[in-house]
């Protein structure tokens, strides 16, 4: 299995072409016929594309899971996150810069509540910053969104819900503006 099989399972998820249940089966042969045994595991995808398999196990796990008890609304989360992943692969065209950027993305609806609750004084910056500290992002990220200034957290989270990833990735890389 590759990226683009994956990718594709997800738009699939995203765009309510399959079912939670078809795509849990679909990781349930993938993991099973995965060896975890480092010594009987096959290194050539990890030698020939690292962050393509990096991406690929990481979105495995995070979408794998047990789906009994799982409401509507959080089949309907994980349906825009897996929207928001491919759309991010697509738009910023790498797999390392998606892998980098996911954090956010799965953060990206609670991230924007702040943002907003922080600029109409709600949260203070003391409280911003601690949210930052705690929030798993890749520290150049947290360093970008310590030093932006209102208006440049308010277009990250409008860029952020257009799925303008590949704005969001380049924008990270340089100071706010």
């Amino acid at each position: 299995m590759t990226l683009a099989d994956l990718a594709q399972r997800l738009d699939d998820f995203a765009s309510s072409r399959t079912t939670q249940q078809e795509l849990q089966r679909w990781f349930d042969a993938l993991l099973a016929a995965d060896s975890l045994g480092v010594e009987r595991s096959d290194s050539a995808p990890w030698d020939v594309a690292p962050d393509e398999a990096r991406l690929f196990w990481r979105l495995v796990y995070l979408f794998e899971a047990d789906d009994e008890g799982e409401g509507d609304d959080e089949e309907t989360a994980r349906r825009r996150l897996a929207r928001r992943v491919v759309d991010c692969l697509a738009r910023t065209g790498s797999p390392a810069m998606t892998f980098e950027l996911l954090p956010v993305i799965t953060d990206q609806e609670r991230l924007c509540t702040i943002v907003g609750k922080h600029a109409h004084g709600i949260i203070s910056r003391t409280g911003f910053l601690s949210v930052l500290a705690e929030s798993g992002y890749p520290p150049h990220v947290k360093l970008w969104l310590e030093r932006a200034a209102p208006e440049h957290l308010e277009r990250l989270c409008d860029r952020l819900e257009r799925g303008a990833y590949d704005e969001v990735a380049t924008g990270f890389e340089r100071r706010p503006a």
